[in-house]
């Protein structure tokens, strides 16, 4: 078999774009770890950067990264600080490019570390692949006939007169990923696992592992099965008959209930776009009539808030306002529910309340309930049918808006005022209702609006958002600290796709204490990241949300309030007006100053790249047990 000749794209550093095309000549034989990289840029081209953290197990692992073949696939090594802020970094990464992302780290100590982050991805929907290095082969087959060896990073057995056992952390994984496999010296077997591992987290949008051992990526696979076994992540039951039969059943019978209603119904919920089937929802969005209502709920603010038949976010008790909550559960006949997501956080406390309408449509990506009749899209096997996007285009392709009998016009739809009156306590901190006020005003289209775990994310419900703007949270995991880190990730894809949109995180000290470190990589890769964000530090001196549950001045609520925030980028290595700009606003007149002549002089600049370039931080000074009203809208009904 002579090589084969593969044309791709060559960068000449990780920053550029593309500048030219250059052949490069594929070995009949390569090494494993060059095959596992490229295969993961089959997997999904739109990678750019792998997030990982060097230990002794992945080091040779590592270095295939840098071999000729996998460079001219245009992919970069990037390090974070730590492990969890990895996992957090491949969970922001792979949000925004809307695919798979990856993250490594090392045997034990490495990927405890970011287990919760890899959790937190599992329930939040999002596919991180972490390629973890292990024991060597030799190592584990020694140990399991001598139960006196050892090694570090591994934790004995509890046992001492019997071996330890190297797969005791791959144990601990089962539940918080959808697929993990092991490398061994088959690679016949190899070849499979890993694509096997990636198909199955592309299909489920849901983390996985694959185990390599150290003494395994240097050895030899054969190169051609890249090429001569184009990588697919499709079910293997699309276009059976079976899926044929049931996608148009499901199909007819939503828009039979559909074109009857005479209060038709749509809420979108995030699924639907976790599972990478925005350019659908949006194609059926566009082409209803206008009497139809549309409602996003609290995690999926996925559809065009600007359209004219747009009500609000429902949230059951805590929707943006009672009229948007009586408007679908009252003043419905049919709804249309895309892509659930059911979790206390996105459904008001269960207050949920779709008792009243008179037909109800549930699609999940696993299953489609039409009033009591349930599909299981999802197979024993673990396959679908069909993917949730293929629905919805396929409701689109069907739609005749002219069977549609729903003729009542609007009556309500949201529309956010000015929350802040003006009180002595102005001149103490900016509140909750301010920052609301401000989001409501500065958001623009196509905006990246990340948001903490935190008081302030409570109220992002009462913020109307302009189209395109995409909302980043992980509010049913709801670990803090994750926002800072992801942001990271996040910014690394929005300038691998080489995007100018503007970056907004909003931030809570309590939260940014634990992952605050992270803020060191704006300064190691300035050169690398043309855009970055605008970070939006909320110093309230300690857990507010926490305050408001019970302890309000238990010094458990407390942090260590006194971290000057505004020197950080400094101390990390960063130059004032170089790298990032710092600005502590304490009170509104200073808030409204500052940001007043910030849009003052952007509209007067015909493009704002002097700022994008550089970190936008700014300390905002909140208050100590100030909260938005939705908290108490949201802690109003709970399951004992």
């Amino acid at each position: 078999m002579s090589p084969v000749q593969e044309v791709t794209p060559r960068v000449s550093s990780p920053s550029d774009s593309v500048l030219s095309v250059t052949p490069i000549e594929v070995p009949q034989k390569i090494a494993l770890g060059e095959y596992i990289f490229y295969r993961i840029t089959q997997a999904n081209p739109k990678l750019k950067s792998i997030f990982g953290i060097p230990g002794d197990f992945n080091i040779d692992f590592l270095e295939h990264a840098y071999s000729p073949l996998v460079l001219n696939r245009g992919v970069k090594l990037l390090n974070t600080c730590n492990e969890l802020n990895g996992a957090y970094a491949a969970d922001g990464y792979a949000r925004v490019i809307d695919g798979l992302s990856v993250f490594i780290s090392t045997f034990g100590v490495g990927e405890l570390s970011a287990m919760n982050g890899i959790a937190g991805a599992f329930a939040e929907y999002s596919p991180v692949l972490h390629i973890v290095g292990t024991t060597a082969l030799a190592c584990q087959q020694l140990d399991s006939k001598n139960r006196d060896y050892n090694w570090h990073h591994l934790v004995p057995n509890h046992n001492v007169f019997e071996a330890p056992d190297h797969n005791v952390y791959k144990k601990m994984v089962t539940n918080i990923s959808c697929v993990q496999e092991s490398l061994d010296y088959d690679m016949d077997a190899n070849r499979q696992k890993i694509d096997y591992v990636l198909k199955t987290i592309i299909q489920e949008r849901r983390p996985g592992y694959l185990f390599i051992p150290c003494d395994v990526p240097n050895l030899e696979i054969t190169s051609n099965w890249l090429f001569s076994e184009p990588f697919s992540a499709a079910s293997c039951y699309k276009n059976s008959l079976e899926s044929n039969q049931v996608l148009h059943q499901v199909t007819n019978k939503i828009l039979d209930s559909f074109y009857k209603a005479k209060n038709p119904s749509v809420l979108s919920d995030c699924l639907t776009t976790r599972f990478g089937a925005q350019k659908q929802l949006d194609s059926f969005i566009n082409i209803l009539p206008s009497t139809v209502k549309l409602f996003n709920s609290n995690f999926g603010r996925n559809v065009d808030e600007s359209k004219e038949n747009y009500i609000g976010v429902y949230n059951g008790n805590a929707s943006s306002t009672h009229q948007v909550q009586k408007s679908l559960e009252q003043d419905s006949d049919f709804l249309l529910v895309l892509g659930l997501f059911s979790t206390e956080m996105n459904n008001g406390g269960y207050s949920f309340d779709l008792s009243q309408i008179q037909n109800v449509v549930i699609v999940h990506p696993d299953y489609i309930r039409i009033d009591e009749e349930v599909y299981n899209i999802k197979k024993l096997d673990g396959e679908r049918l069909f993917h949730i996007g293929e629905l919805v285009e396929n409701l689109t392709e069907k739609f005749d808006a002219s069977k549609v009998i729903a003729n009542t016009p609007i009556k309500y739809r949201y529309e956010p005022s000015a929350q802040h009156v003006p009180s002595s306590k102005d001149s103490q901190f900016v509140s909750q209702v301010k920052l609301n006020d401000h989001f409501n005003k500065s958001l623009t289209s196509n905006d990246l609006f990340i948001v903490e775990t935190m008081s302030f994310a409570f109220g992002v419900l009462e913020i109307k958002f302009p189209p395109g703007l995409q909302y980043l949270s992980a509010h049913s995991w709801a670990s803090i600290g994750f926002a800072l880190p992801a942001t990271f990730g996040a910014t690394v894809a929005i300038n691998d796709l080489n995007s100018t949109r503007r970056i907004i995180l909003v931030q809570g000290d309590g939260g940014a204490q634990m992952t605050a470190q992270e803020l060191s990589s704006y300064i190691r890769y300035h050169q690398i990241l043309p855009n970055k964000p605008q970070i939006y530090m909320i110093n309230n001196d300690g857990y507010t949300i926490e305050r408001k549950i019970k302890g309000a001045t238990r010094p458990y609520n407390d942090i260590n309030g006194q971290w000057k925030w505004c020197d950080l980028m400094q101390t990390f290595g960063g130059v004032e007006g170089k790298t990032h700009n710092s600005y502590r606003l304490e009170n509104v007149e200073e808030f409204d100053s500052f940001f007043s002549q910030s849009m003052l002089k952007n509209k007067n600049q015909s493009s704002n790249t002097n700022n994008i370039n550089k970190v936008q931080f700014y300390e905002i000074i909140a208050g100590k047990f100030d909260v938005p009203r939705k908290v108490d809208q949201m802690m109003c009904k709970r399951v004992e």
